[in-house]
C-alpha cells in the first residue's frame, strides 16, 4: 500500500507540480531596459542597446508604462494568459495582452532577462530582449 501511495504522489507531483514557465505578475514588477531587438532592423544599425539607453518598460501588478528618453510614450493595463507558441526556435508559454489588444504578443522570462515577441516570426515582427534594472 505504501508503494501505491508513493507512486500516486509521484505522479501527482509530475502532473500538477509547479510550472516554472508560467510568469507571475509579481516577477514582472519593476523596471526593464531594452538590450537587443531581433527583426525590424535598420540597415547598418546595431540590434544591441547599451545600458542607460533610455528604452524602458515598467510593470506594476497589472499596469505598465513604456518610456523612451524619460518620456512616457504608452501606458495602460496588461494581463497574462497561458498560450503556447514557438517563434524562431524559442518556445513561449505565456501571452501578454496590453490594453485588451488582440495583437499576439508572447513573453518569456529568463532570470533577469525578459523576451517580448510581437508577431509569429522575426520577419513579420520583432523580439525585444529587456534586462531588469
Amino acid at each position: 500500500m505504501r508503494k501505491v501511495n508513493l507512486i500516486i504522489l509521484t505522479l501527482a507531483v509530475l502532473l500538477f507540480g509547479c510550472d516554472k514557465e508560467k510568469i507571475q505578475p509579481e516577477s514582472l514588477e519593476g523596471t526593464w531596459e531594452l538590450r537587443h531587438v531581433l527583426g525590424v532592423q535598420i540597415e547598418n544599425a546595431s540590434p544591441d542597446y547599451e545600458k542607460g539607453n533610455g528604452n524602458i518598460i515598467e510593470f506594476s501588478t497589472n499596469g505598465y508604462q513604456r518610456i523612451v528618453d524619460g518620456k512616457v510614450i504608452a501606458e495602460g493595463t496588461y494581463k497574462l494568459v497561458e498560450e503556447s507558441a514557438e517563434i524562431d526556435g524559442t518556445k513561449f508559454t505565456n501571452r501578454i495582452i496590453f490594453d485588451d489588444d488582440d495583437w499576439k504578443v508572447f513573453i518569456k522570462q529568463l532570470g533577469n532577462k525578459l523576451l517580448i515577441c510581437n508577431g509569429s516570426t522575426a520577419s513579420d515582427g520583432s523580439t525585444e530582449t529587456y534586462e531588469k534594472i
